[in-house]
């Protein structure tokens, strides 16, 4: 009878314990899924803070990026440096349909 007992309590105690594995994976398994979501999102704001990078480059080094597309680029002819359109020169056309977007 004493064998009996410590086999069925054995028993019990290692069904307990897979069903307990099973709960804790399952739990671990939707962490996983969340993380790999995170993941995606995390790569795409780093692609638009590459993208945003460059344009700052462009605002603020425009000669340097000219430089790197005679590098890597075809250059074409015309040299654009000297037609960039600034907010001065909506400004002295008086135009009455120009917005502005702004950061709070």
């Amino acid at each position: 009878m004493r064998y009996y007992s410590t086999i069925i309590f054995l028993f019990g105690s290692s069904i307990f314990a897979v069903f307990l594995l099973l709960y804790f994976a399952n739990i671990t398994r939707n962490i996983e899924k969340e993380n790999s979501i995170l993941l995606g999102k995390i790569k795409k704001i780093e692609d638009q803070i590459n993208i945003n990078e460059i344009e700052l480059s462009f605002y603020n080094s425009y000669e340097y990026l000219l430089k790197m597309q005679k590098i890597y680029f075809e250059v074409p002819e015309h040299n654009y440096l000297n037609q960039r359109v600034s907010f001065h020169n909506f400004k002295n056309n008086n135009s009455e349909s120009l917005y502005t977007a702004g950061i709070k």
